[in-house]
This record gives structure tokens, sequence and C-alpha cells, in this order.
């Protein structure tokens, strides 16, 4: 069985923008707040974490966001050198594209399996009406013969 809409498993409005910025602050602050320990190392960790929790309640458009938000930000405050966009080295880009990378990654497995946890969910639903509509015409016919006989 196809099931059309699975792809409306997501909350969607103005509700899973706000979480993904809120998100993207929050990790923010956090790498912030750890800068000092860190330095120039996991520059995208937290905000990556972020992503994959975003798109586990509000699905991949604002996870995309959260990415697209959080690349400038940890460039420019967590890549050497420190509160500048200066042209990063070679290695910073292979871990920037790599993060990217392992970013869309984690979305596009986590919709993937929201949409099937939906379908599947979609499926229950539609197996216990059709098994209800069945019992009532069992029934009625079951009342049908009985009246006959």
């Amino acid at each position: 069985m196809k099931i059309l809409n699975s792809k409306r498993w997501a909350k969607s409005g103005p509700e899973a923008y706000f979480f993904a910025l809120f998100g993207v602050f929050v990790a923010f602050c956090i790498r912030f707040s750890l800068h000092g320990f860190l330095q120039g190392n996991i520059p995208m960790t937290f905000f990556i974490m972020n992503t994959i929790v975003i798109a586990l309640f509000y699905g991949y458009l604002p996870s995309l966001l959260t990415i697209l938000l959080s690349i400038p930000l940890a460039f420019f405050f967590f890549v050497p050198p420190f509160d500048s966009f200066d042209t990063p080295t070679p290695q910073d880009g292979f871990v920037f594209c790599s993060y990217i990378l392992i970013a869309l990654i984690a979305v596009g497995i986590v919709e993937w399996l929201q949409r099937e946890r939906y379908k599947t969910e979609l499926m229950s639903r539609v197996s216990n009406s059709n098994f209800q509509l069945l019992s009532e015409a069992s029934s009625s016919l079951k009342r049908a013969k009985n009246l006959v006989s």
C-alpha cells in the first residue's frame, strides 16, 4: 500500500523554526562557554547535535536552517583566527565539508526513519478502520441472516 502523506509527520509552522533558531542559540552558547577549553577543536559538534535534534522533532527544513546558520557562526567564532572570516586553510575546509556532509546524512536518515514510522502508524490506522468496517458488516450480515431464518 502506498501512503502519499507520510511526508507530513513533522510539526510545521513557526514553532519549528523558532525552536531551530533557539537550538542554534543554545548550541552557540554551549560552544562559546567551552571555547577556552576547546579552542579551535570540534567547532561544529554542538551545532550538529542541535541539527539532529531539530530533524528528529521538526523535520528536515528547520534542520537545514540550523545548518545554514551554524556554518557562519562556527566559522567566525570557533575557527582560528577567531572572530574573523579569513580564508580558511584546506584543513579547515575539509573539516567543515565533512561536518556538513555528516549533518546532511544524519538529517536524511532521521527524515527517512520518521517518514517510515509515520507511514507505519498511518497503515495501522487504516488497518484498524478496515477491521472495524468488516466487523460491523459481518454483524449486520449475521443479524440479517437471523431475521431471515
